[in-house]
Parts: C-alpha cells; structure tokens; sequence
C-alpha cells in the first residue's frame, strides 16, 4: 500500500512584461492560502517521504512555505514536471519503491488530471472532487493499492482527502 499527495502550486502573481512564466511568484492570496493548508497539514500529522516539484518559482516557494509542517521531507527538483503530462508525472515515480508516502507539488491540468485518473469513483472524498475546480493549492491524498510505484493504474487508489484553502480559511 502507498500513498500520494497531490498539491497544486499556491496562487501566483500573473506575468509582468518580460518575465517568464516559469519565474511568476506567489502573491498574497497564495500565502494565506498555505498558511490555513500549513495548519492542517501539522494538525493531521500528513507527512510524506518525499517531496517531487517543478522548477517553477511559484511550487519552489509553496513547498518551502510548507516545509515544517511537512516535517522536512527530502525534496526532489524534477524538471519535466513543469508543463508535464500525466504520464510524466507517474514516469517521475519509477524506481522510487522505497518510498511510501510522496507529495507530488505541480501544475494544472496535469495534478487534476492525475487525481481524476488515480481515484476509484467509490472514494469517500470523490463526489467533491469532480464537484469542484482543483484550484491554487488544493491537495489530494489517495491511499492506493499499489506495492510498486510503477503499478499505478487507473482508479487503483482512495481518495482520502481533498482540502480546498477556500474551505479552511471559512
């Protein structure tokens, strides 16, 4: 049995002329957003083995706003996971078998995707995920029943939890 978390990035600023999209930072909504995920991440005790994000600024910037809470996992910087497909998101988990519990920190539409992909429609939190859009900083947590990284297969996994920012800070 493993486990995944899926977080989308925090909210960033938009592009300023001459920046490129892979250096937009987070804004000031995007760190209340991980303050209120922070707090419930420290409350449940979720903490992953290791941690897979994207290059961008913006998932640098969430993971080290969330690192504490998390407990200080280690950290991988996986570079195809910027604009990477579904594919490249489970590719990045191969050979990974060691690890349990691993946070995937991503972009959309890829980490919506991959949730859509990964959990069984009898899911307890499933009915809320297609429900709602996988805005900035949502996470998705599947437990799945897997024993190798590289038996991922459609809807194999739970879908355990889906916290949305916009409901914690309520």
């Amino acid at each position: 049995m493993k486990q995944i978390s899926i977080l989308r990035h925090a909210k960033s600023a938009w592009t300023v002329p001459g920046q490129a999209d892979i250096e937009r930072p987070l804004n000031g909504r995007g760190n209340k957003q991980l303050a209120a995920l922070a707090r419930w991440i420290k409350q449940s005790g979720h903490r992953p083995d290791l941690v897979l994000y994207s290059p961008a600024k913006r998932t640098r910037e969430t993971i080290a706003a969330l690192d504490e809470a998390l407990g200080s996992p280690e950290k991988q910087e996986i570079p195809r996971l910027y604009m990477g497909s579904i594919q490249t998101y489970i590719d990045a988990l191969a050979g990974l078998d060691d690890r349990e519990h691993i946070m995937i920190v991503g972009h959309n539409p890829t980490c919506d995707e991959l949730t859509r992909y990964l959990a069984a429609e009898s899911s307890p939190e499933y009915r809320k995920l297609v429900s709602h859009h996988f805005g900035t900083a949502n996470l998705a947590v599947l437990s799945l029943d897997i024993e190798e990284w590289t038996d991922l297969k459609t809807k194999c996994g739970q879908l355990t939890a889906y916290l949305r920012p916009k409901e914690l800070m309520e």
